[in-house]
């Protein structure tokens, strides 16, 4: 990757900002599939937003490269990712997105290409998106649930994978997407150890640059988070800038949940009384503290249930745009698909 500098933004040209929106898409046109499906009159109004809203885009290394390196964005930058590999990101979504400008990174798990599993890109064309301007990422080998994995398991399922592309594309890419979303710290340190550049997410939120870029976070997009109201929310979002957050490790036990969640807001951040942060369990806000130099503390007696789990903290930003700082949180015992 090329180092990108930090912006230095003359007058009356971009603004700066401190962050950029991920999305995350699967499928497209697939109406059988609803929970990653996003329809196609959707997808084309999301992409006449992105046009029109004063958005600005990123490829996916560009963006890590910045979120590493502590360089500014400008204002409304967007990232497009799209995982799994689904005919349709060919068929439907890269002719789109192409005709309209904005790039995009497709994450592949290396198995069922290999398999020819019906629904499912060929290598040939993975080859074919790729030299269209398309960057390819590293979603493993079989999209297996790595936090139920042990070190030789996760090791060996990546290694498979990194072989393939190795032998089909020349390379392997060096940025990951836990499959499912899914990762704790064991997890994370060993994608980081394997020599990757970045991982991603999935679960809400604005990347801020300087962050920890081996759990960055990226907002779904499909038919039932896909209106246009919200995609406008979502991807016009700015990121909360905090520090100091706990717990450190999302993986929960019996003794640690529910959580007790915490972080502090850099001091030029005012009127935190407007924040709200929304368990996914609950339907309702946790109640909130807010206690000297900006630290807030999250609290909720009900503990999240078996699987992933997310908080969702919000306020508004000004200009009507919104800050909105996210946090992922498993609890062991099951697993969603």
């Amino acid at each position: 990757m090329t180092l990108v500098a930090t912006l230095v933004l003359p007058f009356g040209f971009l603004m700066a900002d401190d962050s950029a929106v991920f999305l995350i898409y699967h499928r497209f046109g697939e109406d059988r599939y609803p929970s990653t499906n996003i329809k196609l009159d959707q997808f084309e109004a999301q992409i006449h937003e992105l046009k029109q809203g004063g958005y600005h885009f990123l490829t996916l290394s560009e963006a890590v490269e910045r979120i590493k390196s502590g360089a500014s964005f400008e204002e409304k930058t967007v990232v497009i990712t799209v995982d799994d590999a689904f005919e349709s990101v060919k068929t439907e979504a890269w002719p789109r997105l192409k005709a309209a400008g904005i790039p995009m990174s497709l994450f592949v798990s290396t198995d069922p290409v290999d398999q020819g599993t019906p629904g499912y890109l060929s290598w040939d064309d993975i080859r074919e998106l790729e030299a269209d301007g398309v960057e390819i990422g590293h979603h493993g080998a079989s999209h297996s649930h790595l936090i139920y994995e042990g070190e030789d398991a996760i090791r060996a399922d990546i290694d498979k994978a990194s072989a393939r592309f190795q032998e089909e594309l020349g390379k392997v890419p060096p940025v990951f997407a836990y499959p499912y979303g899914e990762y704790d710290n064991y997890v994370k340190a060993l994608i980081e150890s394997m020599g990757f550049a970045a991982a991603l997410a999935q679960y809400s939120g604005a990347a801020q640059t300087g962050s920890d870029a081996y759990s960055l976070p990226r907002f779904p997009v499909n038919e039932r988070y896909g209106d246009l109201n919200r995609f406008k929310l979502i991807a016009g979002s700015k990121a909360l800038p905090v520090r100091d957050i706990i717990p450190t490790e999302p993986r929960l036990s019996e003794t640690t949940n529910p959580p007790l969640f915490g972080f502090t807001v850099a001091e030029n951040v005012q009127n935190l009384r407007g924040l709200a942060c929304y368990p996914s369990h609950l339907g309702e806000a946790a109640d909130v503290s807010l206690l000297e130099g900006n630290r807030v503390e999250i609290r909720f007696s009900e503990p999240f249930p078996a699987g992933r789990n997310r908080i969702n903290c919000t306020m508004p930003a000004g200009d009507g745009r919104w800050y909105w700082f996210g946090r992922y949180f498993l609890m062991p015992g099951g697993v969603l698909d």
